[in-house]
């Protein structure tokens, strides 16, 4: 068994690792960068080392680096994780020439995999299914529209669009080749014809050194948004027969690369019940856990024993699954806005206890624009998947997250629908339905009365003069509080009187409150808050809420009226500005794309106007609400 490891990764997926090694004894070693260096997997592993900046291409894809830590740390493996490195054909053989295990499939097998066109050619090849696609060329007529492009290297959604039409073909194919760079080191793109409604299956085979290779058994992402997975289901409802097929197609194509460790063959699967290679993910999937749950294994343990030139486990017979499992995607994200990544710092309150929960963040912790925004992965089990999507929805009531908004909310009206729960679904369901779960809508009067007694409140413990003790009781009455409050799009101006029956919000019933443990109480309800300066964070009805004082100019610059200045969304780098100083342009023209989380951010011309200024060059990096350009007064 190996004794050491080096984790090439981060995050959740890095302590995920560190949980098995320590099981197995194994000495584990991260690497960080800056941002990271108090993190939850840098605190968790035996010995860690600084790696570079921020910047994903000065740190966790710097393959020089990395090797000269593992050397420094005396490590015998390097474990990839997933994301990162962990397709890279170059850095596997690198960590092998430099005397490495490398914790994942051959060189070889990277190379033929890590590249889905290579993928697909060697698919042909064993008469398995595929789409049509572009053949050395990127023109659209080839294939007709809708059509999807695809980065040739890495997966998760990035670097990938589906475009419907003509017009909007150049753009989407600059934003993926820009995507696709900045994501996995390569602009290399392709193009594949896109088939709708159809479910995203995909069968987790593991193989060894010892020309054994098994299935276990297949997992439904179907549930997507941006072309990412956010709900994993195992097993699928498909027949058993095409069951059969896809598992057949997935060894046939395992066998052909004598494919070692853990790996992913996908299909998209149409109502017909045809079935179509997509591509193979060389690697440890994000969602993993949803067959270890079926089946009771550990597939990272799985993988250290293979790495260690042991045979597999178990025979594909000794193999059982039972029951049905989800896995859900908690992410930093505003759902209502298409999904926007949101940074800033976190606290996580409270998470389910009696599920599994795996995450790589502390209870106190920060969301960067530098990586991905997922903050934990929700795993459960059941009988059924009935009983499965009941235990979902129990474990997403238990999670309190304060200071960013998350898609817990959107996952629970998810997991409510009617489709879902008859499981009509396909990899379009979240795109045609998202104005119905994740409407734009404005927060409920009691939330801005909820911040506004909490200011109140929590200020007057503070206070010594009498007067403010007895809430701005004087000789004529009492003067109510005045507030104005930010939220989202929203400003709200709220007033509080205090009557001897409680408080009383604009003209409503009174109510007695109180405070304590950063929670607001009532007679029949509480809510949850975290409040830093200016800034609340509360939890009313299973939702987070963010709300700024007016007199705070952080979150004021965000929501995007039609001033001279306009703000940048959310913090992260510009890649790109599509207008010079002294250029006129059209309301709802692209002026400037910004690249958080790996993701492109366009800011658009909110009126007709002149580009009197450009704040920031392309490269450098803008904080959320700072001026990024300037149209001048509107004419």
């Amino acid at each position: 068994m190996i004794k050491s490891v080096l984790i090439a990764n981060r995050g959740e997926i890095a302590c995920r690792i560190i949980k098995t090694a320590r099981k197995l004894g194994i000495r584990t070693v991260v690497v960080y960068s800056d941002v990271d260096a108090h993190s939850k997997a840098v605190q968790s592993a035996d010995e860690a080392y600084p790696i570079g900046s921020a910047p994903a291409l000065e740190s966790y894809l710097n393959v020089p680096l990395i090797l000269a830590v593992a050397k420094q740390a005396k490590v015998e493996a390097i474990h990839p994780g997933y994301g990162f490195l962990s397709e890279n054909g170059d850095f596997s053989k690198a960590c092998c020439d430099e005397g490495f295990i490398f914790i994942g499939p051959s060189p070889e097998s990277l190379q033929a995999m890590g590249s889905k066109k290579c993928a697909k050619e060697i698919a042909k090849k064993l008469d398995i299914p595929t789409l049509p696609q572009s053949e050395g060329t990127l023109e659209p007529s080839t294939l007709g529209y809708p059509l999807v492009i695809k980065a040739v290297m890495g997966g998760g959604g990035k670097g990938m669009r589906v475009v419907k039409s003509a017009p909007s073909f150049e753009k989407a194919l600059q934003a993926c080749q820009r995507e696709a760079k900045a994501a996995f080191g390569s602009d290399e793109v392709f193009l594949e014809k896109y088939v709708p409604d159809a479910r995203h299956i995909e069968i987790q085979i593991f193989g060894d050194a010892h020309e054994n290779l098994v299935h276990l058994f297949e997992r439904d992402c179907t549930l997507q948004r941006r072309h990412q997975k956010i709900v994993e289901e195992a097993p699928s409802g498909l027949f058993l027969e095409l069951k059969d097929k896809l598992y057949k197609a997935a060894l046939t194509l395992g066998k052909a690369i004598h494919y070692e460790n853990a790996g992913t063959v996908e299909f998209l699967v149409d109502r017909k019940g045809n079935y179509y290679f997509m591509e193979m993910n060389p690697r440890l999937q994000v969602e993993h856990p949803a067959t270890e749950t079926i089946t009771g294994l550990d597939l990272v343990e799985w993988q250290f024993r293979v790495a260690s030139k042991e045979k597999l486990p178990l025979t594909q017979e000794e193999i059982l699954a039972k029951g049905h499992a989800i896995e859900l995607r908690l992410y930093a994200e505003d759902p209502a806005h298409n999904f926007k990544p949101v940074t800033g710092e976190i606290w996580i309150r409270s998470l389910p206890t009696l599920e599994r929960v795996d995450t790589g963040l502390k209870e106190f912790d920060k969301v960067t624009s530098y990586y991905d925004s997922l903050l934990a992965k929700l795993i459960v089990g059941g009988t059924s998947r009935e009983e499965a999507l009941k235990k979902a929805s129990r474990a997403l009531a238990q999670c309190e997250v304060l200071g960013l908004q998350t898609n817990a909310s959107f996952l629970k009206k998810l997991l409510q629908d009617k489709q879902v729960i008859q499981n009509e679904i396909d990899v379009d369901f979240i795109d045609r339905h998202i104005s119905m779960m994740a409407p734009i809508q404005n927060p409920p009067d009691n939330v801005y009365g909820a911040a506004s007694l909490i200011k109140i409140l929590s200020k007057s413990k503070l206070k010594t003069s009498p007067w403010e003790q007895k809430m701005h009781w004087r000789l004529e009455g009492h003067i109510p509080f005045e507030f104005e409050w930010i939220c989202g799009e929203e400003r709200r101006k709220v007033s509080l009187t205090y009557t001897l029956k409680g408080w009383v919000l604009n003209s409503s019933q009174p109510l007695e409150a109180s405070l304590s443990e950063n929670t607001l109480f009532f007679s029949d309800f509480r809510i949850s808050y975290w409040e830093r300066g200016e800034k609340i964070s509360l939890f009313y009805e299973g939702i987070n809420y963010n709300l700024v004082s007016h007199i705070s100019e952080t979150f004021q610059g965000v929501v995007q009226k039609k001033e001279a200045y306009l703000k940048a969304p959310l913090t992260g780098k510009v890649i790109l500005n599509l207008v010079s100083e002294g250029e006129w342009v059209k309301a709802g023209q692209s002026l400037l794309i910004l690249e958080a989380m790996k993701i492109e951010h366009t800011i658009v011309a909110p009126r007709d106007g002149k580009i009197k200024q450009l704040f920031y060059r392309e490269g450098d990096i803008v904080e959320e609400g700072a001026d990024v350009l300037d149209m001048g007064e509107k004419e």
